[in-house]
């Protein structure tokens, strides 16, 4: 049972590359903003069904929240709302390999930010594991883009905006990953999977409505765009309510920045999906890519 957290984060994994497809599929119609707001009011309904079923699963009653769970919660909420902009923000850009690239840095900001000020404490199989992970990540991005992609041309803000951007993504993501372990561990000793589901609930819940609250001020005719799209819009909230609960569930038991590194093995379903969908061959680089990130995440086991 003390490895349950690797099959859920590869879950997790797998229903965000099916999410983020779906995202990326709707920003085309719809504004940055309404898009992010998307994965949380359509996904709503599944996460309180998800709570009801674990307290009436396991017989438990929902822990006592204090303050310091709500003060996370809402660090952790905010925090993963800019970083999901950020990254749907690099969708509209002609050229944003190295954006998306660099938005997979999260796993080494993650461990960096959460031994220095949070209370991750990571052995040195850790450290080796997350950093396998990210190289494996890194080579699989550049062989599929090509090194041209990567190149910086000039010093205009424009040339630099992917950079920018996905490294505050990644940033985003990584504070947002702390903070929700620390919401859930706040919470005391109880069933990991009572504590996860309301984490996932008070967090998501906390999105619907100042979110919400800023799209009816702001972009009222966008918000109500969604409901005409609302068969894709109900794809995303599924797979993100999904998603969210894997990961949620699995940085509960586990460091965040090791949950996130047995995540990287999104990059690999995004490639199964090319070669069984658009039938695209792996290349020699990309095969050598996954394997270091394979590598990786085979050190969590030992």
């Amino acid at each position: 049972m003390e490895l349950i957290w690797i099959p859920i984060s590869v879950l997790g994994a797998l229903m965000q590359a099916v999410r983020t497809a779906g995202q990326k599929s709707l920003n085309v119609r719809l504004s940055t903003m309404v898009t992010t707001y998307v994965r949380s009011i359509f996904g709503m309904p599944l996460l309180l069904l998800y709570l009801w079923a674990v307290s009436a699963g396991t017989g438990q009653s929902i822990p006592e929240i204090q303050a310091p769970f709500l003060a996370y919660s809402f660090a952790a909420s905010l925090a993963q709302v800019a970083a999901t902009v950020f990254l749907i923000q690099l969708f509209t850009l002609r050229n944003f390999a190295v954006g998306t690239t660099l938005t997979k840095t999260d796993t080494m900001l993650t461990a960096i930010i959460g031994t220095l000020f949070f209370s991750e404490v990571i052995s040195l199989t850790g450290w080796l594991a997350v950093a396998l992970t990210l190289a494996g990540v890194i080579l699989i991005a550049v062989a599929r883009a090509g090194v041209k992609a990567f190149a910086i041309h000039g010093n205009r803000l424009e040339a630099w905006k992917p950079t920018l951007i996905g490294f505050a993504s990644a940033l985003g993501f990584s504070l947002s990953y702390l903070f929700l372990r620390e919401a859930s561990l706040s919470l005391g000793e109880g069933d990991f999977l009572i504590r996860a589901g309301l984490t996932v609930v008070a967090v998501t819940g906390m999105q619907v409505v100042f979110l919400g609250i800023w799209l009816l001020y702001a972009e009222r005719d966008g918000l109500m765009a969604m409901f005409p799209d609302w068969r894709l819009c109900s794809f995303i909230g599924v797979t993100s309510a999904v998603g969210s609960i894997c990961w949620f569930t699995a940085m509960t038991i586990e460091n965040a920045s090791y949950v996130k590194s047995v995540g990287q093995v999104e990059a690999v379903f995004t490639l199964l999906i090319s070669s069984l969908y658009f039938r695209e061959k792996f290349t020699t680089s990309e095969l050598g890519g996954i394997a270091v990130l394979i590598a990786g995440v085979l050190l969590f086991l030992l």
